[in-house]
């Protein structure tokens, strides 16, 4: 039997399309290389490949069992969970904004939309999950472009201003887009782009910080510094995972130095740049994330933005185990319940149950994280982990709004009640889910070495 029609025929039992052509390769190589052994041992090349594709055994066999092994695999498990996870955010949102409504005869919380919200994304979600991630290399930069200049031009054309801040885009209806939400998008687009400059060297760097740049110029226009450092993280984490497995042939140990200098330098260097140029508000507003026990500096803007930690501190002072708190606070004083739902959760319902809640959303995206740092194919490996890690430091940081110990404006998977932030969490955990179903059979892709800002 040729070659040809053995892997012909073998291919045919892989199920997977995804799969086929690295398999096609890989056998064939195999055949070439004992084609190769037999004719240094004196065959002539046709008797040689036809021995050697006997001895790769019955094309049919081999199909199946490898058929086998590159399978698409759902993650039942994590897609359970995540269901989970929706079904009971949605209803702690639905009984804490009841019993507002109870008190103060006022909620902004709207079930039906909110529940709207949530099926579109768990549809959307599973609509990903069946996609094939890799494509998104083939067109990364072109998507990451598109992204930054369609908010730009949004905020531009459509902005609305709201509390001084300009970062949502209006929309027919009354509904808005929140930028710095939608900017999460591009953690995985940054990381298949620099999935394309693998094997090139230290232009790579440059190349890297070049990307940065748009997504925080944009960003510092809408004045959400919180999301700034987070997105600017979350870039640095990614590229220096590209650099420990060694894509760009660099002194790791010095890059990494560098990169961890700089993910600690970046924010600091942020402050530093509010603190000297800016007026007393954003000052104050500084100030009063990393001092909670700040009860008045430099007018009222200060009072306000510290009340946020003294309302929570007084709603876990009285909370219990199990059950509702002593001292629960009127809903209504909180000024933006959406970001302190496990505040309310511990205080109406106790600190075991917000303890569980807080338990899975960390599972959940560990989990994420782990199978992605063990992916086989490289681009997964590095898009899963830039997911991951953008909604690990997201939960970091409520965490500590919720525990009064700052007070950051945050956006928290599963307990947010903004429309863009669900949407952007269903697409993202999508695309994770896409990652695990496909670790047995995405295959490793090469690109030219060029891009769209340098040759």
């Amino acid at each position: 039997m040729k070659r040809e029609e053995y892997l012909t025929l073998l291919t045919e039992q892989i199920r997977c399309r995804m799969a086929r052509p690295g398999i096609e390769a890989e056998i064939s190589d195999h055949i070439e290389d004992q084609t190769r052994v037999y004719m240094s041992e004196g065959m002539e090349r046709q008797e040689a490949e036809e021995a050697a594709v006997r001895d790769m055994g019955d094309p049919v066999d081999v199909g199946v069992e490898l058929d086998k092994v590159h399978r698409p695999s759902m993650p039942w498990g994590m897609i359970g969970l995540i269901l989970v996870l929706s079904i009971a955010g949605y209803l702690f949102q639905w009984m804490i904004q009841r019993r507002i409504f109870a008190e103060n005869g006022d909620t902004f919380f709207n079930p039906s939309r909110q529940f709207m919200l949530m099926v579109v994304g768990i549809v959307l979600m599973i609509v990903i999950c069946f996609a094939d991630y890799t494509r998104i290399a083939d067109r990364a930069r072109e998507l990451f472009l598109l992204l930054v200049v369609g908010c730009a031009a949004g905020m531009s054309l459509f902005g609305l201003q709201i509390n001084s801040f300009r970062q949502w885009i209006a929309l027919p209806g009354g509904s808005s887009l929140n930028i710095p939400l939608l900017l999460m998008l591009t953690v995985p687009l940054y990381a298949a782009i620099l999935y394309r400059y693998r094997g090139q060297g230290s232009i790579v760097l440059l190349k890297a910080v070049l990307w940065m740049m748009p997504v925080g110029l944009l960003v510092l226009s809408c004045w959400s510094l919180w999301m700034g450092a987070m997105l600017a993280i979350s870039y640095v984490i990614v590229l220096a995972a590209a650099v420990w497995r060694n894509w760009f042939r660099l002194n790791r140990k010095v890059i990494m130095g560098i990169l961890v200098g700089t993910a600690v330098l970046l924010p600091t260097a942020g402050a530093a740049w509010i603190m000297v140029f800016f007026k007393n508000y954003q000052q104050a507003r500084l100030l009063a994330m990393f001092r909670p026990m700040l009860t008045f500096l430099n007018g009222e803007d200060a009072v306000d933005v510290s009340y946020m930690t003294d309302a929570v501190r007084a709603m876990l002072d009285g909370s219990r185990a199990v059950g509702e708190s002593t001292s629960v606070l009127n809903g209504d004083l909180i000024p933006n319940p959406s970001e302190l739902i496990l505040t309310q959760i511990a205080a109406y319902y106790g600190v075991l149950v917000a303890a569980v809640i807080t338990g899975l959303l960390i599972f959940l995206f560990l989990r994420f994280l782990r199978v992605s740092l063990k992916q086989r194919n490289q681009l997964g490996l590095l898009m899963g982990t830039g997911c991951a890690v953008i909604f690990l430091i997201q939960i970091a940081v409520y965490i500590l709004n919720n525990l009064g110990l700052t007070y950051l404006g945050s956006f928290c998977p599963f307990l947010g009640y903004g429309g863009t932030g669900g949407l952007v969490m269903y697409i993202l955990l999508g695309l994770m889910l896409s990652i695990c179903r496909y670790k047995n059979t995405a295959p490793e892709k090469m690109y030219e070495a060029k891009s769209v800002f340098l040759p």
